[in-house]
C-alpha cells in the first residue's frame, strides 16, 4: 500500500470531522466537492471548445447545474436548510439566487467578453443565468424533498 501524501490525510480529517460536526455522512462532502470540480471542468472545457457559442442552450445548462451544485453546497454546510418546505423550496433557491447575482456583478465588471454586446442583450443574459441557476436549486431542493418524503424509514440517510 502506498502511503498517502500528509496533505491528502489533512483534508481527510477535515472532510471527516466537518461531516461529524454536521451530522452528514463524509461521502456527501466528497460528492459535493467532486460535483463542483466537474461543473468547473465542464465549464473551462466549454470555453476552450467554444461551446457556449455553437450551443444555444449550453450556457444556460452550466448555470443551471452551477446552481444546482450551489444548492448542494449549502445543504451540506447548513443542514437546517431543508428542514421544512419552506425553507426548501424558498430559502434555498432565493440563496442561491443572491450568490448567482453576486457572481453575476463580478462577471460584469471584471470580465471583458461582454464589452461587444449591448446592453440589453446583456440584461436579457443575466435574467436567463439567474433564472438558470435557480432552476438548478429549485431541482435540488425536488431532489432532497422527494429523498425525504419517499424513503423516510432509511436508516443513515446519504443526503
Amino acid at each position: 500500500m502506498i502511503p498517502r501524501p500528509r496533505t491528502v490525510a489533512r483534508s481527510t480529517r477535515w472532510v471527516e470531522a466537518f461531516s461529524r460536526r454536521r451530522s452528514l455522512h463524509p461521502g456527501a462532502v466528497y460528492a459535493v466537492g467532486g460535483f463542483g470540480v466537474a461543473v468547473t471542468g465542464l465549464h473551462f472545457a466549454s470555453m476552450g471548445l467554444f461551446l457556449y457559442s455553437k450551443i444555444w442552450w449550453w450556457d444556460m445548462l452550466v448555470h443551471a447545474l452551477s446552481g444546482f451544485g450551489v444548492a448542494a453546497l449549502c445543504y451540506v454546510y447548513r443542514p437546517r436548510l431543508a428542514r421544512g418546505f419552506f425553507a426548501v423550496f424558498v430559502v434555498l433557491p432565493l440563496l442561491v439566487l443572491a450568490i448567482g447575482t453576486w457572481f453575476e456583478v463580478y462577471e460584469r465588471l471584471f470580465t471583458d467578453f461582454w464589452v461587444n454586446w449591448s446592453r440589453a442583450f446583456y440584461l436579457e443574459d443575466t435574467a436567463v443565468d439567474l433564472v438558470a441557476d435557480t432552476a438548478g436549486a429549485v431541482g435540488f431542493s425536488v431532489l432532497v424533498w422527494a429523498h425525504r418524503r419517499l424513503w423516510p424509514a432509511v436508516g443513515r440517510s446519504w443526503l
